[in-house]
């Protein structure tokens, strides 16, 4: 089972279409978790029929040209049933075909708003509290990192959202899944002293 995600950071553009249709080619993931689209799911839809292999689509449309989140999955490979959709974060049972067991599924994008990571999980934990028997797996864009170590350059300064977000992880009984290529998955883009780096992407597995 191979399950991908990525913060596309827009999908309107033909060379990251070409991208996605590479990328999912190349490494054929079961299941991929966009973050990011920009794209109503419609438009997701129309970019992805032709790809080969064929991976059917389920978004979150996008506000505006701001947002979206979508779940891509190979139908001859994975099954899905129930899904579920708060404002970012879409999530869906899912299972191996000829497998008895569904997981739950969730794909997540927290804009970088003060004050409401609160509200995201809020959100969550009213997901989990849905399917209390099924495993969960949650990954995607979470915009905030657990302590300092997380962080190369900018400010040195704990803030409150580290503190919930590592206890909302041990509440909930999560295993944070260690990345193999790099502590940071976010940078902005400049050099020297000026680098700013944050894992901002995450795995989360009960």
């Amino acid at each position: 089972m191979i399950i991908t995600s990525w913060n596309i950071r827009g999908l309107n553009s033909k060379g990251k279409q070409r991208y996605l249709k590479e990328r999912l080619k190349r490494d054929k993931p079961n299941i991929m978790l966009i973050q990011e689209t920009k794209l109503k799911e419609s438009k997701l839809k129309e970019v992805t029929k032709s790809f080969k292999p064929y991976y059917e689509v389920m978004g979150q449309d996008a506000t505006g040209s701001a947002g979206g989140v979508a779940i891509l999955w190979n139908p001859e490979e994975v099954q899905f049933e129930d899904w579920t959709s708060i404002p970012r974060i879409l999530s869906r049972r899912f299972g191996i075909l000829g497998s008895k067991e569904w997981i739950l599924l969730s794909n997540v994008y927290r804009a970088h708003i003060h004050n409401e990571h609160r509200v995201f999980f809020q959100n969550l934990i009213v997901i989990c509290s849905l399917y209390p028997d099924s495993p969960w797996k949650v990954g995607g864009d979470f915009n905030m990192i657990k302590d300092l170590s997380e962080r190369k350059g900018g400010l040195r300064r704990t803030e409150i959202d580290m503190e919930e977000f590592r206890e909302w992880i041990v509440e909930k009984g999560l295993v944070d899944i260690q990345t193999t290529n790099g502590v940071h998955t976010w940078n902005n883009r400049r050099g020297g002293q000026n680098q700013i780096a944050s894992r901002l992407d995450r795995f989360l597995l009960s």
